[in-house]
């Protein structure tokens, strides 16, 4: 029989953020060299780099949820435990685009995977306790596959791929990939081409291919790749909006990522995914309480996968039991928010695992964020094959693992995480052949843990950021190489420096998630209390996504709305006309 939880899912998502610390500061908080108070020290060519995009429409929007409604126990589903209800999920998914789909309050049993592959779509269901899947065929069940480790091991691709909801569509790369013409700097704002037919407002994917001496390998890791077979050949890009068109010339909305040479013959060409907007939200996984067989055993018991070829999805308010994984997202600005890990006891391997890799990154600029894991998977959380610019945030774990898990992952942000044990914090995997653990930019920002860490050398990497870790040993600050700054983790400001640097990128203006809420900063000053007791003075601005956008001295700033006392959650949400969340 598969378990069920007694506990709230409230409260556990209120007991994880017990204790993080707030964005309220103290006297005795400190900043790091790298930001500064409120960004003062920070620049697009700072070695920090800049995570401000990361997530759903770039944390700039609320969820987009379609208006039309459907319900699947209109089309025939039961949700008893018992009915196979696969055939009126996938009427529900097939009824097309822009629809939400609700779920309501029942254990359904599904036999198939959910494939969608259009856009705006969105599966609601009434809570991760309330609605539960029960998926009785793993997916090597459903849709056979063979395999081998990196070390020639026979195994299933669904040992670290695939989704029993499975969202896809056709490459976001459109129209012609025009050259750039001339080479530019990380950081720098603009490019040069030729002849173009780009406008101010238009999404934009630079490309860039690795040449036989893999000489763009060779810069991601600053001089220090090691282990690299001559087949790996490596193509980096990122996503861009116009601000300005000129006759060859793109100015962009913000600063590249690495250096553009020509030698890695630079393409620009339009960003338009055809699958956007979809969303899995508000419901459990359930998964067979069967003995985990370990490492590269898995059968495919994993809930949801976003492909390479989607962008602005999410995953949100969701819990895995008993998962061989969690989300595999490959697609770029998508956010998993909301996620909780757990297993019963049978389930366990040797160690306590239950599964192998929680929520894994491919993809560029997502967010990972109030996070959970009661179990241990072989790899909390993972970067692979190339990952750049996401950010895991606000989490919490028994014995937190980070696995960088080699092909370049690059400039990818780990900040405000109870890291629990702290015994396996670096544990990393990844096939021979495929180069370090990790390529330069690995940031880790206010992680605690109970047993302190060293320095991760069996990444043979220095360009990495440890700031506010509990770490052995002193400072180093070699501006091209290690950078470890020893301030007590938990005594950090900002303790969270992504939603640090989403305020700075949007500070001068009312963000749009605030203004989509009120129509300005409404019931003048308000004392506004945290969870830990402290006080501020501000004026409410908006709440969004769970995230409370305060204004106080000119300036606007973002609070989790769980890093706020009961009562001054309320007060945002009475402000807000609602509960804040579409």
């Amino acid at each position: 029989m598969m378990k069920t939880c007694s506990i709230r899912w409230t409260s556990l998502m209120a007991v994880s953020h017990l204790a993080m610390v707030t964005t309220f500061a103290t006297a005795a908080d400190q900043n790091s060299e790298l930001w500064g108070v409120a960004g003062e020290k920070w620049t697009p060519t700072s070695r920090l780099p800049d995570f401000s995009q990361a997530g759903y429409r770039r944390g700039e929007e609320p969820y987009r949820i379609p208006k039309e409604t459907i319900s699947v126990k209109d089309l025939g589903a039961k949700g008893d435990g018992k009915t196979d209800d696969t055939e009126a999920f996938k009427k529900a998914i097939a009824s097309g685009p822009d629809k939400l789909i609700l779920i309501p309050k029942g254990r359904y049993v599904l036999s198939d995977q959910l494939e969608i592959r259009q856009p705006r779509v969105v599966l609601r269901g009434d809570g991760p306790l309330e609605t539960v899947l029960l998926f009785t065929r793993p997916l090597q069940e459903i849709k056979p596959t063979t395999a081998a480790t990196g070390d020639g091991k026979a195994t299933s691709a669904y040992s670290w791929s695939g989704g029993l909801i499975s969202v896809g569509g056709s490459p976001p790369h459109k129209g012609t990939k025009l050259p750039v013409t001339a080479e530019a700097k990380r950081g720098d704002l603009k490019l040069t081409l030729a002849a173009h037919s780009f406008k101010e407002g238009d999404e934009v994917l630079l490309t860039a291919t690795d040449t036989s001496s893999q000489s763009l390998l060779a810069y991601l890791h600053r001089g220090q790749a090691t282990d690299l077979s001559p087949s790996f050949k490596k193509v980096i890009s990122q996503v861009f909006r116009v601000t300005k068109a000129d006759a060859t010339e793109l100015t962009l909305d913000r600063g590249l990522r690495m250096d553009v040479k020509l030698e890695w013959a630079p393409t620009v060409c339009l960003f338009s995914p055809d699958v956007m907007d979809v969303g899995v939200e508000n419901m459990g996984f359930e998964f067979p309480a069967e003995a985990y067989k370990g490492h590269w055993e898995e059968v495919g018991y994993n809930p949801i996968e976003f492909s390479q070829y989607v962008a602005h999805c999410w995953v949100r308010n969701i819990r895995v039991w008993n998962g061989d994984n969690g989300p595999f997202i490959s697609g770029w600005f998508c956010t998993v928010d909301g996620i909780l890990f757990g297993a019963d006891r049978r389930r366990n391997f040797t160690g306590g695992i239950s599964g192998h890799h929680g929520v894994t990154f491919t993809g560029s600029d997502n967010l990972c964020t109030n996070f959970i894991f009661e179990t241990m998977m072989f790899h909390d959380v993972t970067v692979d094959h190339g990952a750049t610019g996401n950010v895991f945030s606000r989490g919490r774990a028994m014995d937190f693992n980070m696995d960088h898990h080699k092909s370049a992952p690059y400039e990818n942000l780990f900040t405000d995480i109870d890291a629990g044990d702290g015994t396996r914090l670096f544990g990393s995997g990844g096939a021979p052949g495929r180069g370090n653990h990790t390529a330069a930019g690995a940031t880790f920002w206010n992680i605690r843990s109970k047993q302190g860490a060293d320095w991760p050398e069996h990444f043979k990497l220095d360009a990495m950021n440890l700031v506010a870790m509990k770490m052995r040993g002193r400072d180093i600050k070699t501006p091209e190489g290690r950078w470890i700054e020893t301030i007590r983790p938990g005594g950090i400001t900002p303790p969270d420096i992504h939603l640090a640097m989403l305020q700075k990128r949007l500070a001068g203006r009312t963000p749009v998630a605030a203004s989509a809420t009120v129509a300005s900063p409404a019931g003048g000053v308000q004392s506004w209390k945290s969870a830990d007791g402290r006080t501020i003075e501000a004026q409410f601005a908006g709440l969004q996504n769970d995230q409370v956008t305060l204004l106080r001295s000119g300036k606007s700033f973002i609070v989790p709305l769980v890093r706020l006392a009961p009562e001054s959650q309320d007060l945002a949400r009475k402000l807000a006309g609602g509960t804040g969340s579409p």
